[in-house]
């Protein structure tokens, strides 16, 4: 078996076991009585504001989308079912670590059924996925220093603050970063390190798009305070905000089942934990949170995924053509100085596929 698939089965069967065994051992010891006590706690004059809220923030992630696409013709709404359709490919998949699958659709979406430059996408998916890094970063280091049940945590601060560093001064050297000799002889790159550099230069699109993040997650933060209050868990709308921030980050950086399931449940579970919040409790919450963000985006997005689908079959079908070729030209060049292996001929080509019809 090939290394990188005998990695890619063993990442799926990780997050397999993980996740079943996380489940477990938070379904170990629940109080079902008095956790059905907290579901029934929950009415729907609480669940239609939260809902709203999440839908909310979603819309808010393609306003932001559409500030990061100027002078493309692409509608706010069109963004919106896109971005909903990479979010159900995440949300139905093992491919958790970053969401580089929902990103990879989204990108062939955009580049082959509305014709945008594959590069400004590239730039676009980037910035916002930064942005949402940096962001929720700052909501966690701040709730590592006025939180102290959070301290537990704290040994993650060294590494966020280094991941946050690279990605700051990737966005603001962007440019020079384009003119190192490897970097620059790869056209579909440097163009997408220009369109990250255009988009910092626009001071208005930045600082908007910054405005627009902090408010989908506090959108996000609503929804689980709104839940939270329902089951009788009393913390603080700002504490709430911090703890889904975590929630989030953790369960997404570990290897998973789809949708994270078992893993999300733990992982909140054990936090709320830290404020003596009981099991029950903290399960009735992890449940309906969970499904607060995400099912709305699945219901949005498999329709849209179900429209693309022949773009997704074309992008596979290609791509897979030329891994194939680089695949057994490498076998007929072993012997060949490795000078005489065209590596960038194969980058431009696969690029060239999402920006060609």
């Amino acid at each position: 078996m090939p290394k990188r698939k005998l990695l890619t089965v063993l990442w799926v069967t990780a997050g397999i076991i993980l996740g079943l065994v996380l489940g477990w051992m938070v379904l170990r010891g629940v109080n079902w009585s008095s956790m059905h006590s907290a579901l029934g706690r929950v009415s729907w004059d609480v669940l239609v504001p939260a809902v709203a809220a999440v839908i909310a923030s979603l819309f808010l992630q393609a306003v932001r989308w559409k500030l990061m696409l100027p002078r493309e013709s692409v509608s706010t709404a069109r963004l919106f079912f896109v971005r909903n359709a990479g979010l159900s490919i995440n949300n139905l998949s093992f491919a958790q670590g970053g969401g580089v699958l929902g990103d990879a659709s989204e990108l062939a979406m955009l580049t082959r059924s509305d014709k945008i430059d594959g590069s400004k996408v590239v730039a676009s998916l980037f910035m916002a996925r930064a942005l949402d890094f940096v962001i929720t970063s700052i909501f966690i280091l701040v709730g590592f220093f006025i939180v102290p049940q959070l301290s537990v945590f704290k040994p993650v601060i060294i590494p966020i603050l280094v991941v946050m560093a690279l990605i700051i001064l990737f966005v603001l050297f962007a440019r020079k970063v384009g003119r190192f000799p490897v970097l620059n002889k790869v056209r579909a790159l440097q163009s997408s390190l220009h369109a990250v550099a255009f988009l910092r230069d626009r001071k208005l699109i930045f600082w908007l798009s910054i405005s627009l993040t902090v408010l989908a997650w506090m959108l996000l933060g609503t929804a689980a305070w709104l839940v939270a209050q329902a089951i009788g868990i009393q913390l603080p709308f700002w504490m709430m905000s911090i703890l889904l921030v975590g929630m989030t980050l953790f369960s997404g950086a570990i290897p998973s089942a789809p949708s994270a399931l078992g893993t999300y449940e733990f992982v909140t579970v054990y936090i709320l934990g830290l404020f003596s919040i009981n099991r029950s409790d903290a399960l009735c919450f992890a449940l309906l949170v969970h499904a607060l963000v995400m099912i709305p985006p699945n219901l949005i997005g498999i329709p849209t995924i179900s429209r693309e689908w022949k773009t997704f079959r074309q992008i596979t079908s290609q791509a897979s053509a030329i891994l194939k070729q680089r695949f057994f030209r490498r076998r007929a060049c072993a012997t060949l100085p490795v000078a005489d292996i065209n590596v960038e001929a194969d980058f431009v080509g696969f690029a060239s596929l999402l920006d060609n019809d």
